[in-house]
């Protein structure tokens, strides 16, 4: 690749981050300062420079911000964290993505509470829930397509993933994702290794958990004419924290880099996953109870407040399912399966001088079949017409215990092109990208004891004259059908009036269409056959200036947008013309979008490295409930404004050879323009602390996060009630230790939860306020050791 004279001057004054362990280690047990290999300018490695996302190429010019867990970039456009792969590699193992990042600023992870890679968890950044933000893969965006949210478990393990990079807003024009809005958690692939080699690995811990690894690397093979392989796998069990909550996973994953001539790089990579899990699918974490009546305002939940009769208070803060057949949580009736893939074909080619091109074509998939109980009583069969209301008289059951089969099922096939042009006085990129995704959602309502169909749901005619549906839809809770097909094109100058200086403007068209159709939607219970289209460009801007060889300023304008998902269909008039009713709500429905101002500074010094950063994003358009009178049911209806600003800041500090010291906090204020209300689980501020020792093949690492006061909703508690729960602060560490042993061998230890903090980190409300809320808590305290070789 030709590197303008901008990245020529910062490549001979800064050294590069290496992205392998060997490169890292290296760095640690240097004195020397000397530029250092990357991958990022090797074609069809996991952080190349012609990556759609130009944060994960780390031009730094410190050893302390060489060998830290977490760095920013010189050449940075807006406020980042990249997460290095000598981190990923000796953190806890079952580790899922969200995990991996949650040290770094203004992130907040909740959902462990089975233990860490044990169930799902979500992050938030700055206040941005899951699907307000992109997650990609290799520049890939991948997402749900109901709603652009995230399985952590269900896709990338660890042994997946080269590094990550957390970007804390849209990025450039060129960045693609359903969810331009409200950030980027960037993650890139194994990296193929010019040299031979591989490692087997096995852990233990408590909970009965085993993990079992294996990589292997070809290195180059010349008669393949340099082409390199990388193969790995992961197998985990565990019987989990929380009682009768057992999980289990397996997962594959192979990549070819193949260079075909000179000018042409292919890589193809595909990646599969299982994992299944026993918890309950109906009931988000364990109720508490809190006596029914409202909290004073301001005061913070913590177990103490939990009732004794609640599930919490008689079964203690681990509990998961139970062992009762009689009752909707035995552990045999909770069981959710998941398989997923995903693949690409990729080609880079110089086309010419300055001149190049990246093709991707992708495909991923994934299906989740879920087995749940609920509570209640079953219908299993009818006596006769019944009432308007309830048009089929039921004949219960009530010994028996009622649940649903799930089942969400998408394939996803998409295709992005980017052509490149460098020339003296910066850089052009323009592309493209299109997506059509195919989605199969159904629940069917079934007698759990028996395992044959009920039929509990009833259907509510829409005129008392109107035809009712087949007896035969009656254990229907929903059956739709879903596509998309959507468009994103993109323009981007990165301009150089001066050597030092970067100015990129750009612009990005977006168009969504989402189709759905089906004999009985999801909420309405209506036959539905209807889409809808939303287009919006968004205009960026964004700046970099190196004052110096070491330190830079920068500052984004950059506008985001989120399209309405797959819920904004769900609106039921209860008339005959239900349909009409439901196309002018969606043609009323816009998405939400946000506008980004952003600036920051980056500094490396020899020993030292710091960035900080201010920001305001204005979110527009914020989709709610429709609460109005007359509303129909389950109408969605913008609502305003949100606001989110705040100021973050890292530092890493290399004393002496081989150790760093790291910290990092933030301020985050997230409220409603209308109310002045912090929004519903946006932490007030974040923290974390570090310290990192990697010398003559000894590793130890400690890590502290303090995720500061939040709300766990945006509810009040009557006409002028209090604000509902408040969650009091918490903070969790994990500390590693590991020792290499004639070169090949490696023992070692990991302790997560180091001070057993049972914190709560979410709370879902019920149906009735204080009494059946369901809470999770920090997993307790949880160790493993493992032992490595490598060959």
């Amino acid at each position: 690749m030709t590197k303008h004279p901008f990245r020529a001057a910062l490549l001979a004054a800064s050294s590069l981050v290496a992205t392998t362990a060997h490169a890292a280690d290296a760095a640690a047990a240097s004195a020397s300062a000397d530029p250092q290999s990357t991958t990022a300018n090797q074609a069809g490695q996991a952080n190349d420079a012609q990556s759609l996302t130009s944060s994960d190429i780390l031009v730094i010019g410190s050893r302390a911000a060489e060998v830290a867990p977490i760095a920013a970039s010189l050449t940075t456009t807006q406020p980042q964290a990249a997460v290095s792969r000598e981190f990923i590699d000796n953190a806890n193992a079952a580790s899922d993505f969200n995990q991996l990042i949650a040290i770094t600023p203004s992130v907040s992870i909740s959902g462990n509470n089975n233990g860490t890679g044990f169930t799902e968890s979500k992050a938030t950044i700055r206040g941005f829930q899951d699907g307000d933000y992109n997650v990609t893969y290799d520049s890939i965006p991948f997402a749900d397509t109901n709603n652009p949210t995230h399985h952590s478990t269900a896709f990338f393990p660890t042994t997946t993933i080269e590094t990550v990079v957390v970007d804390r807003g849209p990025g450039n024009a060129s960045q693609l994702g359903q969810a331009t809005y409200g950030g980027n958690i960037n993650m890139y692939s194994r990296a193929a290794k010019d040299e031979m080699g591989g490692q087997v690995q096995g852990l233990l811990g408590n909970w009965n958990t085993f993990i079992g690894r294996a990589e292997f690397q070809s290195g180059k093979i010349d008669k393949l004419g340099g082409a390199k392989f990388v193969l790995a796998g992961q197998f985990l069990r565990s019987d989990g924290a929380l009682t009768n909550s057992p999980v289990n996973s397996k997962n594959l994953f192979a990549k070819a880099v193949i260079p075909i001539g000179s000018a042409h790089t292919l890589t193809l990579l595909s990646t599969w996953n299982r994992n299944f899990y026993y918890q309950s699918d109906s009931q988000k974490g364990a109720t508490c109870g809190t006596g029914g009546t409202a909290l004073a305002a301001g005061t913070q939940l913590t177990a103490d407040n939990c009732t004794a009769a609640s599930q919490i208070g008689t079964y203690g803060l681990n509990y998961g399912l139970g062992s009762d057949p009689t009752k909707q949580d035995y552990w045999k009736y909770n069981r959710t399966d998941k398989t997923t893939d995903f693949s690409y074909i990729r080609l880079q080619s110089k086309l010419a001088p300055g001149l190049s091109m990246d093709n991707r074509a992708y495909m991923y998939g994934y299906t989740n079949n879920t087995l749940s109980g609920t509570t209640g009583t079953v219908v299993t069969g009818f006596t006769g017409a019944g009432t308007t209301a309830s048009p089929y008289k039921a004949v219960s059951a009530p010994a028996d215990v009622l649940g649903y089969y799930k089942l969400n099922k998408y394939r996803v096939l998409g295709y992005i092109g980017q052509l490149n042009y460098d020339f003296s006085l910066g850089k052009i990129r323009v592309g493209g990208w299109y997506e059509y995704a195919d989605t199969d959602r159904a629940r069917l309502d079934l007698d759990r004891t028996t395992g044959l169909p009920s039929y509990n749901e009833k259907f509510a005619p829409v005129t008392a004259t109107a035809t009712l549906p087949s007896v035969a839809l009656a254990n229907v809770n929903y059956l739709q059908y879903s596509k998309w097909n959507q468009y994103q094109l993109f323009a981007e100058f990165e301009f150089h009036p001066i050597e030092a200086l970067a100015i990129t403007p750009g612009v990005k068209y977006v168009h969504f269409n989402r189709a759905i159709s089906g004999p009985v939607n999801q909420k309405s219970r209506t036959p539905i056959d209807t889409e809808a289209t939303w287009t919006k460009t968004l205009p960026f801007a964004t700046i970099n200036w190196q004052a110096t060889s070491n330190w830079a300023f920068y500052g984004q304008y950059a506008q985001g947008m989120y399209v309405p998902d797959l819920s904004s269909f769900y609106t039921s008039s209860g008339t005959a013309n239900d349909q009409a009713v439901q196309q002018q709500n969606l043609s009323k429905l816009q998405p939400q979008t946000s506008t980004n101002y952003q600036v920051g500074t980056v500094w490396h010094g020899s020993h030292v490295s710091v960035d900080v950063d201010g920001y305001i994003i204005d979110v527009n358009n914020k989709i709610a409930s429709d609460t109005s009178t007359g509303a129909p049911a389950n109408a969605l209806v913008n609502i305003g404004q949100v606001r989110y600003k705040g100021v973050e800041g890292q530092v890493s500090l290399m004393p002496v050879a081989g150790l760093t010291l790291f910290a990092n906090a933030s301020y985050n204020y997230a409220h409603s323009v209308t109310t002045g209300a912090q929004i519903a689980n946006a932490p007030f501020s974040t923290a974390a602390v570090g310290a990192f020792y990697n010398r003559n093949g000894t590793r130890v690492s400690f890590n502290q996060k303090f995720t500061g006061p939040q709300y766990a909703t945006d509810a009040t508690v009557g006409a002028t009630g209090p604000r509902s729960y408040r969650m009091a602060p918490y903070s969790v560490g994990e500390f590693a230790i590991s020792q290499m042993i004639a070169e090949r061998f490696r023992i070692g230890a990991t302790v997560s939860n180091v001070f057993n903090s049972r914190a709560i980190t979410s709370i879902s409300n019920g149906k009735t306020y204080g009494v059946d809320d369901q809470f999770q808590f920090l997993a307790p305290r949880s160790f493993m050791v493992d032992a490595r070789i490598t060959f």
